[in-house]
């Protein structure tokens, strides 16, 4: 319990839900190989939710790095290198088990790189490290209405990028390869830290029926606008909004309105084993990130999937496969150091 005394319960279970979602997003989108999720409505509401992943994990960033005081270069320092410390070990292993399998020679390499390239993920999360402190400074100075100017002109992007008009060319080069990402970084700084003149039961009721309703309509337009999976769209920015509230309003009801049914519920849940997973699987988040590959790849060899009913259970064992062999390497000195864990 000492690791955890210190940590933001809620911005945990939001990083689990993310990773979760990561690996279902994957798993979807590699079983079954010959199904198209486009043209399925089982996997299109599965993909309602699994894109959420990879936002929340932005947004959590944004909470935990904007409005705080740090020095700079001890700032770029240790977030630079916890990613890409990691990155480049589990990149060498990817190569490795690749050469094992078609052989230690110079084709064998360029091949093992381009079967094995670099997560843009790592890309888009370095690159809002590096502006952060720009923006933290911005925030600093003008406080919830630097940050309510960020958003407004941030959406005012959005709303460029998805009309896609060929006038906005550039704006959407330069905004798709910067601009999205920090911009829910700031949103989920805004979102942990904006005070709302609502009671924390009705907030945690109001955005549980609104998110329900816009996974809901999300899986019913799906079809006709298959642009709603992409990161920079409306719904996607409306549902992970939806979700970072209700976690952080009912953190809030379970520490200011203890007698409550849903207090009573977290609170058994964050004090009990269940709270230590949920602690566990959070700081194993990036390592699972970037190892999950590895497993995808193992039960694609020995358990074919040949039915959306299989997909469930994929996710189920392709999950608990990566929460285990983290959990190892959490055990193992040196490489719990480099390999992602924190």
């Amino acid at each position: 319990m000492v690791l955890r005394e210190n940590r933001i319960f809620y911005l945990d279970e939001l990083r689990v839900i993310a990773i979760l979602c990561v690996i279902f997003a994957h798993t979807i989108q590699n079983f079954p190989v010959n199904m198209d999720y486009l043209t399925s409505p089982t996997l299109l509401s599965y993909l309602t939710v699994a894109r959420m992943g990879v936002v929340l994990f932005f947004m959590i960033s944004g909470a935990l790095l904007i409005g705080k005081e740090y020095n700079l270069s001890d700032f770029l320092k240790r977030r630079v290198t916890r990613i890409v410390i990691p990155t480049i070990f589990w990149q060498i292993i990817g190569y490795l088990s690749i050469l094992v399998f078609i052989g230690f020679t110079y084709d064998g390499l360029v091949q093992a790189i381009t079967q094995f390239g670099f997560p843009w993920f790592v890309c888009a999360i370095l690159g809002i490290y590096l502006v952060i402190p720009i923006f933290n400074s911005f925030i600093k100075e003008y406080g919830m209405r630097g940050a309510e100017y960020f958003l407004i002109m941030w959406v005012f992007l959005i709303i460029l990028t998805n009309m896609q008009l060929d006038e906005t060319y550039y704006i959407n080069l330069i905004f798709n390869n910067i601009g999205k990402y920090i911009g829910y970084a700031v949103l989920g700084y805004y979102l942990a830290n904006k005070e709302f003149n609502i009671y924390s039961l009705p907030m945690v009721v109001f955005c549980s029926v609104l998110f329900i309703i816009s996974l809901a309509l999300n899986s019913y337009y799906a079809f006709n606008f298959s642009h709603v999976f992409y990161v920079e769209s409306y719904s996607i920015i409306i549902q992970c909004a939806l979700l970072f509230l209700i976690f952080r309003y009912m953190d809030k009801l379970t520490k200011f309105r203890p007698k409550f049914v849903l207090s009573r519920v977290h609170s058994f849940v964050q004090n009990s084993f269940v709270g230590s997973i949920i602690y566990y699987i959070s700081i194993f988040s990036f390592t699972i990130y970037l190892m999950h590959g590895f497993v995808v790849n193992a039960l694609i060899q020995y358990l074919p999937v040949t039915q959306f009913s299989m997909i469930p259970t994929m996710f189920l064992l392709i999950s608990i496969g990566s929460i285990i062999i983290a959990a190892i390497l959490y055990k193992i000195p040196i490489i719990n150091k480099i390999c992602g864990i924190h």
